[in-house]
């Protein structure tokens, strides 16, 4: 059945609230490529957003998974739980930061994590008050979406959200909302400050249990926090004796060239959420933290029926054997060195860049349509169209819609490198070239 056709009977039988980037119907993947229903090939720089990192359909993935299924598929471990979800927790609580003895719980969804941290984090603390910050997003489900920041499309007919949730400010160092003081820390620094005073009060420090953080703002842009700002966090919550929550649902699992994207910075959360690429596209999510914090709630307190399922969890386990035995951390960041020297280059061609940002293979591209930093969300749009055309699905990100996100499988080939170096320059030369709309 054609694109066309299946458009037809998705408009006929699903909600138009379920919105697609791309108007195709993928039929097939495998590695690097996605094929549509019309067989048209695209290398594959979404990654089902930050999911797929090890490739599609990585043999080793299918293969545990396979036997899996045909050993058990599902109890819920509220029944029992089964081997595969101990073993996948000891992994977890290695590669988690910090030493310490550590405590894992599988859910479902990235924004079922977050919805499970906050709770464990305010039995944990005795305390209800949740800082999160602009350029967030932690979910849709209502905690997530209460924590989440951008209102369209996210939030904003979705009143009323949960309570205790304050929002302070990210910092955005390209748009830095604290007076962009220079390079040297101090702007962020003062963001530090800032959050200190507005706990002080507004929320009262003793009535803060978490601060929740992603440590590079996926759906925000791609925005890296700076270590100084993290640090400063860091010691702030334990400071007041609130818990630092690191959502790590886009940028883990080796995204950055390390497990977790704070790795870089040698900090260690109390909590930090895991989904996305942790099972290569099977449910599965993860809290991992501190086994005196995780072991708080009593017996109950968490659940889920489908969380840890067997299948996914056996996903799971190949996933994080395939990043270290093909040694997909130090090809993650050779592929961010490759596309960011490029694209830096390129900038100095195009003023419509305005920023090249990122981690590793987790790299953002803002565009801008006048020297006061416009956004130029037009830019995006074209170049999202201009690339599916030529064989390349890209995404767009952003709090204004301006960035493009590269999120390329951690175990791209030398040829799909410069086959995708190619495809993305020529993609954002053709949609910088067309005039600006006029609005």
């Amino acid at each position: 059945m054609t694109n066309q056709a299946i458009a037809q009977r998705r408009s006929q039988a699903v909600t138009r609230a379920a919105a697609s980037v791309h108007p195709i119907s993928p039929a097939r993947a495998q590695g690097s490529y996605v094929w549509d229903a019309d067989g048209k090939k695209y290398l594959d720089f979404s990654s089902g957003i930050a999911v797929m990192n090890i490739g599609h359909s990585h043999p080793r993935v299918v293969e545990a998974v396979t036997q899996q299924v045909q050993t058990l598929q599902h109890l819920c471990f509220a029944v029992g739980m089964h081997e595969g979800y101990v073993e996948l927790a000891e992994r977890l609580n290695t590669l988690a930061p910090g030493d310490g003895p550590k405590r894992t719980f599988l859910a479902n969804s990235g924004a079922e994590a977050v919805e499970n941290a906050v709770k464990i984090a305010r039995m944990a603390t005795g305390r209800q008050g949740i800082v999160a910050f602009t350029h967030a997003f932690h979910g849709r489900t209502h905690m997530a979406l209460s924590l989440t920041a951008k209102a369209h499309p996210y939030k904003a007919p979705f009143a009323p959200r949960a309570a205790e949730i304050y929002r302070a400010e990210y910092p955005y160092c390209y748009r830095c909302p604290f007076g962009g003081a220079g390079a040297d820390g101090s702007c962020c620094q003062h963001g530090a400050d800032r959050i200190k005073e507005q706990v002080a009060t507004v929320i009262g420090e003793d009535q803060v249990a978490a601060f929740l953080i992603e440590p590079i703002a996926g759906e925000g842009g791609f925005i890296p926090a700076p270590a100084s700002f993290l640090r400063a966090l860091r010691e702030f919550a334990s400071e007041i004796g609130a818990l630092w929550i690191d959502d790590e649902v886009q940028a883990g699992m080796g995204r950055t060239g390390a497990w977790w994207a704070v790795d870089h910075h040698g900090l260690v959360p109390d909590l930090i959420t895991s989904a996305k690429a942790l099972s290569s596209g099977f449910p599965l999510s993860a809290v991992v933290g501190h086994a005196d914090i995780m072991d708080i709630p009593a017996p109950g307190n968490l659940g889920t029926t489908f969380g840890g399922n067997p299948a996914a969890v056996a996903a799971a386990l190949a996933t994080i054997n395939v990043i270290e035995e093909e040694g997909l951390l130090e090809r993650a960041t050779l592929i961010g060195e490759r596309f960011t020297a490029m694209l830096t280059s390129l900038s100095q061609d195009l003023p419509e860049i305005g920023d090249v940002r990122g981690k590793g293979a987790m790299i953002g591209i803002e565009f801008i349509k006048d020297e006061a930093g416009t956004p130029h969300k037009q830019a995006v749009e074209r170049a999202v169209d201009h690339a599916r055309e030529d064989g390349l699905l890209l995404l767009p990100t952003g709090t204004h819609g301006n960035v493009i996100r590269l999120l390329p499988p951690l175990n791209l080939s030398d040829s799909e490198i410069e086959e995708g170096l190619g495809k993305l320059e020529a993609t954002i030369r053709a949609a910088v070239a067309e005039p600006v709309a006029v609005a």
